[in-house]
C-alpha cells in the first residue's frame, strides 16, 4: 500500500493522469492506492461538478476528459497572446516566433500587451538550437561552463545529459544529469558546446519530478516534505490565481489562509517567503520560521554594519 494520499494530491493526479490521455476507473484506483472506492467515487463526483471537463467513458464505467473543439477564434486568441510573449522578449527569438505564427495566422494583430519577466537570450539562439538537437536525439553533450562564484575560472563538463531547458523566476537553465548530480546550468554562462556521440535514456522518475518543482532550488535527489504556510488576507488571493505546484489552500472566513505544498529543499521555501515579506510565515515544519527568522536577523545586522 501507497503512502495516503490527501484529496487534493488524488484530485491533482486523476487530472494529470486524464490530461496525458488515460482513461480511469474508480476499481482501478482503489486497488492502486489502498483506499475505498467509495472515496474514489466522491473525487470523481467532485471534478465532474468542477469545470475540468471529467466525463464518463464509451464504457459507462471508466472516466475521461471531454474533447473541446476549438473555434478560429479559440485559436486565434493564443496566438495573439503568444506573438505578445515572443515580442516581450525580443531578439531573435521575436523574429523566428514572428515567422512561425504568420505561417499559421497570417495577419497577427494583437489586442495583448505582456510584460513577463524572462531575461533575454537572444545572443544564445544557436546554443539553445544545439541543446535541442541533443536533447532530441538523446545525445550527450560537453561544454565550458562559468560559475559565478568564481568569475575567471573555466570548467569543462562532458558526457552531460541534457534533460530540459526551464525557465524559473525569468532566467534560463538547462536541466540535466551529471554522472549521479540533477544540475542546472545558467545557459548564459554555457559556451562552446559540443554534441557527443554517446547516447542515453531518461530516467522518467527526474523528468516527472520536475513537474513539481517549485523553483531553481528544486533537488530530485531528496525526498519531498509537505509545508504549510500562513497566508494573510493581503496575498491569499495570489495564492488563488496562480497556484503553486501541487497546492491545497484552506480559506477562513477573515480572508487569511494556509497554504499547503511539496519541496524537496528548504531554499524553494525560504525563496518563496522572500518573495511574499511581511504577509506569509511557516506554520509546518516550523523549524523552517525560525531558520528564515536567523536569516533575516542576519540581514539586518549585516545593513547595520555597513
Amino acid at each position: 500500500m501507497m503512502e495516503k494520499l490527501q484529496q487534493y494530491q488524488r484530485h491533482n493526479i486523476i487530472l494529470d493522469r486524464l490530461k496525458n490521455g488515460e482513461t480511469l476507473s474508480i476499481t482501478t484506483l482503489s486497488r492502486e492506492w489502498g483506499i475505498p472506492t467509495k472515496t474514489i467515487q466522491r473525487d470523481f463526483k467532485k471534478l465532474q461538478e468542477g469545470n475540468y471537463g471529467v466525463v464518463r467513458a464509451e464504457d459507462g464505467k471508466r472516466f475521461k476528459l471531454a474533447k473541446q473543439k476549438s473555434t478560429q477564434t479559440q485559436i486565434s486568441a493564443p496566438l495573439k497572446l503568444l506573438d505578445s510573449f515572443s515580442e516581450d522578449i525580443g531578439g531573435k527569438f521575436y523574429t523566428k516566433a514572428q515567422n512561425a505564427l504568420k505561417r499559421t495566422e497570417p495577419y497577427v494583430n494583437t489586442s495583448f500587451y505582456t510584460r513577463i519577466d524572462v531575461e533575454d537570450i537572444s545572443e544564445k539562439a544557436s546554443l539553445i538550437e544545439q541543446i535541442e538537437t541533443a536533447i532530441t536525439k538523446k545525445r550527450t553533450i560537453s561544454f565550458d561552463y562559468r560559475r559565478h562564484y568564481k568569475p575567471t575560472e573555466i570548467k569543462r563538463y562532458t558526457h552531460v545529459k541534457p534533460y530540459k531547458i526551464i525557465v524559473f523566476d525569468g532566467f534560463f537553465y538547462l536541466y540535466s544529469q551529471h554522472h549521479n548530480y540533477f544540475p542546472s546550468f545558467y545557459l548564459k554562462e554555457i559556451s562552446n558546446l559540443y554534441i557527443e556521440d554517446r547516447t542515453f535514456t531518461y530516467d522518467e522518475n527526474i523528468v516527472s519530478a520536475l513537474k513539481k518543482a517549485q523553483n531553481i532550488w528544486f533537488n530530485p535527489n531528496k525526498e519531498p516534505f509537505e509545508v504549510t504556510l500562513f497566508v494573510d488576507s493581503t496575498i491569499r488571493i495570489y495564492f488563488e490565481r496562480k497556484p503553486l505546484k501541487d497546492q491545497f489552500i484552506k480559506k477562513y472566513p477573515d480572508g487569511t489562509g494556509e497554504v499547503t505544498f511539496s519541496v524537496t529543499d528548504k531554499r524553494e521555501v525560504f525563496s518563496l517567503l522572500q518573495k511574499w515579506l511581511p504577509h506569509t510565515k511557516v506554520l509546518e515544519p516550523n523549524i523552517l520560521q525560525y531558520e528564515f527568522e536567523n536569516m533575516l536577523d542576519d540581514y539586518i545586522q549585516y545593513c547595520r554594519r555597513t
